[in-house]
């Protein structure tokens, strides 16, 4: 040992044979979770399974190498200090994942920066010398150690440049398994060292600051009747990537729609959504800015400007990326099939989850008003198959893999569309726990955060630029349901409520205040669609 810390002090290592060095002791030494998950989810039948598992490898070698090269060119000591810290933080981790089976995601970060000395104390046992000892300080001495050889700034900038090149080759050639990374991002993400840390502890930050930023309250409003005769009860429910030339309500030569068709339900005519993703949508959807909203926005949401106002607010949700919301009640669809029982409980957490009990729970809620917002998984791609039980595989053949790409396009839309008979049973079955609740008058909302592309023009998914986001992932449905109370009350038809055009992400917050009789400065009527004297602009 002594003789090997002589050698390192005295004999100059190339820089390039020192970054590689500590890529090839990354990936020997810190991957074992990792690989141990990702290889019983590829599938090595095919090439491309050993392909997915070479890429884990070749992308976390490069973009190390272009990090530690990149901080080379500021000094070879900033570049020993990262490659100390990684690797330390490594070890850290390393112990915590083996010895407690948990994954370095966002919300174990959450824990960690919540956790005082006390606590943290009793996570420790003497085995963690083996990691942080063996793992962690002595790879440590020889970074200290080392004589390391560098070139010039400009080469090492160079080499920066060709790691992060060759990394971008690789994804360029490698792209078509984008879409098995996607499936298994959140479980990958929190297992590859130190990216999992890294990206993850940014996250939380990042959260922390979004869900903790002030907002700015809207102006107070008035309802138009102090207490309604009868309770009345709103359901907004935000469908997740359902286009709306899938629909059989809206013109499609499939029966997408059969638990729906007979039930009095309006759908409006096809509009833009405002984005293609789900961040972005229901900031446009749950605020009075509608379409001209900010991802970011301050403004005050739907839901909690009716907990202001003295609506019961129910929350449920299989879904995120929603704006900060206040609520009386909040619930995800983990939680309400932890907490189901008895024969009628779904077999594993779906958006099925989000109508267990809603009856009873509106049934004995205190106030006479109250809102619903229900945020479903719904279609989301790329697993289609798997969101929706067995039952409902009515057009077959499926696409049954998470690489879609290699299924035929029909397969893809067998799957896609079976997603869209499952919400439709779903919203089927909202409007007749609805129709059961004794002395109400009740509206059902539902809307689409944006569409869904299955291979048109070679686009899979969602999240193009709205630029030059091709249609299937913008043209999104709008669709209401009234209960005959609420119509009768209000003097309204189909024919009455029904706009001509509609950028349907401008509608739910007017609409919602129109439904509750519930006026102020931010009121639009003209994109309320229970106000027969509106008219989109």
């Amino acid at each position: 040992m002594k003789n090997l810390l002589y050698r390192a002090r005295t004999t100059p290592v190339p820089l390039v044979l020192f970054v590689a060095f500590l890529c090839v002791f990354n990936l020997m030494a810190f991957q074992g979770p990792l690989l141990e998950y990702a290889l019983t989810v590829s599938d090595f039948s095919k090439s491309h399974g050993y392909v997915q598992i070479a890429s884990l490898q070749i992308v976390q070698v490069t973009l190390l190498a272009a990090s530690l090269f990149l901080f080379a060119t500021i000094s070879v000591l900033a570049m020993r200090v990262l490659a100390i810290l990684l690797n330390s933080c490594n070890a850290a981790a390393l112990y915590f994942m083996t010895m407690f089976s948990i994954d370095i995601d966002r919300s174990m970060i959450a824990n960690f920066f919540n956790t005082d000395f006390r606590e943290a104390s009793e996570l420790w046992h003497p085995s963690s010398l083996l990691f942080l000892l063996g793992l962690g300080l002595l790879p440590a001495t020889f970074i200290c150690l080392l004589r390391v050889s560098a070139p010039k700034r400009l080469w090492r900038m160079a080499y920066a440049i060709c790691a992060t090149g060759i990394l971008t080759l690789w994804l360029a050639v490698t792209s078509y398994t984008f879409l098995w990374y996607d499936q298994h991002a959140t479980q990958m993400g929190s297992k590859v060292l130190p990216w999992s840390y890294i990206v993850n502890t940014a996250r939380h930050f990042n959260s922390a600051a979004m869900n903790g930023r002030k907002q700015i309250l809207l102006p107070n409003a008035t309802f138009i009747h102090d207490s309604p005769v009868q309770k009345e009860i709103v359901i907004l429910v935000i469908g997740e990537a359902l286009r709306a030339d899938h629909l059989n309500l809206l013109g499609y030569n499939r029966d997408t729609n059969p638990f729906t068709k007979n039930l009095g339900i309006i759908a409006f005519p096809i509009g833009e959504s405002c984005a293609t993703n789900t961040i972005g949508s229901t900031a446009c959807i749950l605020t009075h800015e509608g379409r001209t909203a900010s991802s970011r926005t301050n403004f005050e949401t739907l839901p909690s400007y009716l907990t202001r106002h003295g609506v019961e607010t129910i929350f449920r949700s299989n879904n995120s990326g929603p704006p900060p919301v206040n609520v009386d009640t909040y619930q995800t669809a983990e939680n309400l099939f932890n907490a189901c029982s008895g024969q009628t409980c779904p077999d594993k957490v779906r958006d099925g989850a989000l109508n267990l009990g809603l009856r009873e729970l509106l049934e004995g809620t205190v106030s006479n008003r109250v809102f619903v917002t229900i945020h479903q998984s719904g279609s989301h791609g790329p697993a289609y198959y798997s969101k929706y039980p067995d039952d409902f595989e009515f057009f077959t053949p499926v696409c049954k893999t998470v690489q879609i790409a290699n299924c035929s396009q029909q397969e893809l839309i067998n799957a896609y569309d079976n997603t869209i008979r499952y919400t439709d049973s779903l919203l089927a079955d909202l409007i007749s726990q609805l129709d059961k609740i004794p002395n109400s008058n009740s509206v059902l909302i539902f809307v689409a955060d944006h569409g869904q592309s299955l291979g048109e023009g070679g686009y899979y998914l969602h999240g193009a630029p709205m630029a030059f986001a091709p249609p299937e992932q913008t043209r999104v449905p709008f669709l209401v349901w009234m209960s005959d109370g609420f119509k009768s009350e209000r003097g309204l038809s189909s024919s009455a409520i029904l706009r001509p055009e509609t950028y349907p992400h401008d509608f739910p917050f007017h609409s919602v205040m129109g439904a509750f009789g519930l006026t102020s400065k931010i009121y639009k009527p003209e994109f309320d669609i229970f106000n027969p004297t509106g008219g989109a602009k």
